[in-house]
């Protein structure tokens, strides 16, 4: 692989994901705000990570805790002020790192000024901003189609003042914007280049797949599926053929990418939310790369802890994804179990997947407590904070493990556990309620006690960003894959070139030890998840070393 000695930042960064409602409180009332994440930069930087994509912090009734938008370009009063924004991007800034934020561009909160006009009456001048259509049927009392949403249902809303339905992707508090006025497209552009203008370094494009979908509304087909696949968009038994993925959307990403290379020193980029297989994906980047410049590729967040699964998923993503194309590497975030719980609780096992996703060619994204193995916590349907849980609160099973999903995704939303001080040290305030309740294992997984624990999973994600940020070849470096032999199986193992520079990569997805062959004699034991371990071979070790169970390792070849 061709690639050449200097890449674009984004291309070598790290991204931390913060979803602001649950970082660090700074007012004691139990909402993590603005000014309780500028209070912890300093961690951030301690940690080695360089760039912070924020989830929504824009003005919002808080029916989907940000991501119903009623106010593109204002800070949300929960959150701060616009003044509290300029000092965390200015304090970001002056340490050298990055700011992305999240952009909701398929839909608003009914609860926006443009949906309360459009929904006043048919003539408003804001009527063509949403998609509203007659019903079906002698009195229109039934929706013009048969789509679903997202999360399962109708995907229409009725409005008897008008006699019309009103189209959602998502939830029906969530009317999706007409892409196809060109006012509306104009002013969402617009919007992008306030924030870029006020030096923001990137966008976080949520369900961007969803920005357009057929004008004639065609009915959906049926599909025998319930829940989307990596592999496949369908869900709850339709094929999204027509109200995702059109060739319009994808021409989109080109007119955002246009926009944003308007701006330099630094360069922006853009990472899209999207569903659907590696190929569907890929047309995103744009057919002359000029497309997105990231999107999210989530293949990590089902797989089991299996080396053989991730070595399939990350030959393909290889072979799909050459340079210059770019991709991504996701165990979590806010919308998906916290991936420590899908394997046990097992440290050991995070260490390897740390391991693995900062040791790959690409762009890794670390959701917050990840670094310190917060854990996913069950939450009662019934009385979920989040809208999707409460939707479904009379289901009997809230996750599902296997495949790396949860019916109320407040379990992957609790306050960061900073120390064991009452509230985990989110809130400075004792007698306030946190808006999620605390994990009752706060006193023993938190930052302070990570940071003083030499051997935590902490200070592993510490060494390996550090290690990652001094060598090139891990940054940009090409990816070849090494073949083991067969009594190496369950292990996983590749090597990181760029020029001179030769990193290799040794990871054990099991618990028995492994003899693997390694006829170097000039090398340097960079790194291994065994806390300990000094020295890669014994004396009398010539062309093999002994790899421990649930070990990985880091090899510098002089």
């Amino acid at each position: 692989m061709n690639i050449p000695s200097h890449s674009k930042w984004w291309q070598k960064t790290v991204v931390y994901q913060i979803y602001p409602r649950s970082f660090k409180d700074s007012t004691g009332n139990g909402i993590g705000d603005l000014k309780g994440i500028i209070s912890k930069i300093d961690y951030l930087e301690r940690l080695g990570v360089e760039t912070i994509w924020f989830s929504p912090f824009f003005t919002s009734p808080q029916e989907d805790h940000g991501y119903d938008v009623e106010d593109y370009r204002n800070i949300d009063p929960e959150y701060g002020t616009m003044k509290d924004f300029e000092e965390l991007i200015k304090n970001l800034h002056e340490k050298d790192m990055k700011i992305v934020l999240d952009l909701v561009l398929n839909h608003t909160s009914s609860k926006h000024p443009w949906f309360i006009e459009s929904a006043s009456s048919k003539d408003n001048p804001k009527r063509d901003w949403y998609i509203w259509r007659d019903g079906k049927e002698s009195l229109g009392k039934k929706p013009p189609n048969n789509w679903k949403s997202m999360t399962g249902g109708l995907a229409w809303k009725y409005f008897e003042n008008t006699d019309q339905w009103v189209y959602f992707h998502f939830l029906p508090f969530q009317p999706d914007l007409n892409y196809r006025n060109p006012e509306v497209k104009k002013e969402m552009l617009d919007t992008c280049r306030f924030w870029l203008d006020k030096g923001v370094d990137g966008f976080r494009l949520d369900i961007f797949h969803t920005i357009y979908e057929r004008e004639d509304l065609r009915d959906n087909p049926f599909i025998l599926q319930l829940f989307p696949s990596d592999d496949k968009e369908a869900s709850f038994f339709q094929n999204h053929v027509y109200d995702v993925h059109l060739p319009e959307t994808i021409d989109f990403a080109i007119d955002l990418r246009n926009l944003i290379d308007e701006y330099s020193n630094p360069d922006r980029f853009l990472v899209g939310e999207l569903s659907g297989n590696i190929d569907i994906l890929k047309k995103y980047y744009g057919s002359e790369n000029n497309g997105l410049n990231l999107v999210f590729l989530f293949q990590f967040t089902s797989k089991p802890f299996n080396a053989e699964e991730f070595e399939q998923v990350l030959r393909d993503i290889e072979q799909k994804f050459p340079y210059p194309y770019t991709p991504t590497y996701v165990l979590g975030n806010h919308d998906r179990m916290r991936y420590i719980s899908r394997f046990g609780n097992k440290t050991v096992k995070a260490r390897i997947l740390a391991t693995l996703q900062l040791t790959l060619r690409g762009v890794p994204f670390i959701y917050y407590g990840e670094e310190i193995g917060m854990e996913n916590v069950k939450f009662k349907l019934s009385e979920s904070e989040d809208p999707i849980g409460r939707k479904f609160w009379w289901l009997p099973i809230s996750q599902i493990k296997k495949m790396g999903i949860s019916l109320t995704r407040d379990g992957c939303r609790t306050p960061m556990q900073w120390d064991d001080s009452p509230h985990a040290g989110f809130t400075p305030n004792e007698n306030a309620e946190p808006w999620l309740r605390i994990p009752k294992n706060y006193k023993q997984i938190n930052v302070i006690n990570a940071e003083n624990n030499p051997e935590s999973l902490l200070n592993c994600y510490k060494r390996l960003l550090d290690i990652r940020k001094n060598n090139t070849a891990l940054q940009m470096g090409s990816l070849d894959f090494i073949d083991l032999k067969r009594e190496n199986k369950g292990c996983l193992a590749y090597q990181r070139l760029f020029q001179k520079q030769k990193i290799t990569i040794y990871l054990n997805f099991t618990k028995k030890k492994k003899t693997i062959e390694f006829p170097y004699d000039n090398f340097e034991l960079v790194f291994s998840t065994t806390p300990n371990r000094a020295k890669l071979k014994s004396n009398n070790q010539n062309k093999y070393f002994k790899l421990k169970g649930f070990e990985g390792v880091i090899i510098k070849i002089k």
